[in-house]
């Protein structure tokens, strides 16, 4: 398993793995725009303010099997750099594999270098949070507090 930044190259398998990864989870009702998506992964990889970083696993066939988006911002009441994880995805058949590990690592390193004092990660996905906990406490996350959401009516 081979983690690396994204390029423009990725954009592509990245989307087609996020179009099926979606339907697993709380968001499958929503509908998929991946041009949209592959627009935001494009100026992710073309920033240059580098506050956000776009990572991929790659199998040993070079094909994209996770994701990690993540940036590095102030938060909104103070200086100090915070390290926040946006999606993290790894197909499922690459999840016991070592791929959301290498993920996070790499990304905790690379939110390390740029000053941060803490990184967070939210699970919102709705997908096996029992075993996401217990993934995330043995990397040394504290469950600091939840997720909720509200479907909201058009009529």
């Amino acid at each position: 398993m081979k983690v690396s930044f994204a390029t423009l190259e990725d954009i592509d398998a990245t989307v087609e793995m996020a179009s099926h990864m979606i339907k697993e989870t709380r968001y499958k009702s929503y509908e998929f725009n991946g041009e949209r998506f592959g627009s935001t992964l494009k100026g992710i990889i073309e920033s240059e303010r580098g506050a956000h970083c776009l990572l991929i696993a790659s199998n040993a066939d070079g094909n994209v099997v996770g994701t990690l988006i993540g940036c590095v911002e102030q938060h909104i009441f103070s200086d100090e750099p915070v390290a926040s994880v946006v999606v993290l995805g790894v197909l499922p058949k690459y999840r016991m594999g070592g791929a959301g590990l290498k993920l996070l690592t790499a990304f905790k390193k690379w939110a390390e270098n740029r000053g941060a004092i803490e990184m967070t990660a939210g699970v919102s996905s709705g997908v096996d949070l029992a075993r996401m906990d217990s993934f995330l406490r043995k990397l040394g996350f504290q469950l600091t507090g939840g997720n909720y959401s509200m479907a909201l009516g058009t009529g």
